[in-house]
């Protein structure tokens, strides 16, 4: 199995060779991983999401189309599901146990290797901050933007896979460019 592409690894899964499935989770379980984690920020979360995420595309393989690439599918899947885990957080927020338990001591010395430099601080902050604002795009301008600035894909596979032209993947990028720049004004300086 480990010789088959992506679309042949599909192919066989709607075949229901159960091996396919084994290789699709091998193959993928980091990018998932990495797509859920920038969405939730959470370790945990983007565990839990990653597996759930796997079980979706088992389920759904049948609704998988061979005109568009079967990573972008799954990823697709996993920054949809990682949003409707967000927005289910944030309707129904709690505080973990760890973060209800934090030992404090003051006046105690902090380790020079545990100190967060100002530019990690802010790297984080503003990732977060991404991470909140996501909510505000269409379905179609999230997509965009997290498999271009996060995964990295060209324009034309960002098209392939969404069935639209390389003109309205830009149209759909630029749109969410300026809503997250709207969003996010507070955080850069106008000069």
């Amino acid at each position: 199995m480990k010789s088959l592409d992506d679309k042949a690894l599909a192919f066989a899964l709607q075949a229901g060779e159960e091996e396919a499935f084994d290789e699709i989770v091998a193959r993928f379980q980091g990018r998932v991983y990495a797509v859920a984690y920038r969405v939730l920020g959470n370790r945990e979360d983007a565990l839990d999401a990653s597996q759930e995420v796997f079980l979706k595309v088992y389920h759904k393989i049948g609704r998988w189309k061979p005109t568009g690439g079967f990573l972008p599918w799954i990823l697709r899947m996993t920054t949809n599901h990682s949003i409707d885990q967000l927005r289910k957080k944030r309707r129904h927020p709690h505080q973990s146990l760890e973060e209800a338990f934090v030992p404090t001591s003051e006046g105690a010395a902090v380790e020079p290797s545990t100190m967060q430099t100002d530019t990690a601080v802010r790297g984080r902050e503003i990732e977060e901050r991404i991470r909140a604002a996501l909510p505000v795009l269409s379905p179609s301008q999230r997509e965009v933007f997290l498999l271009r600035h996060y995964e990295g894909f060209p324009l034309a596979e960002i098209a392939e896979s969404m069935g639209c032209t390389v003109g309205s993947v830009k149209v759909h990028l630029f749109r969410a460019l300026k809503k997250l720049q709207k969003e996010l004004r507070d955080l850069y300086e106008v000069a």
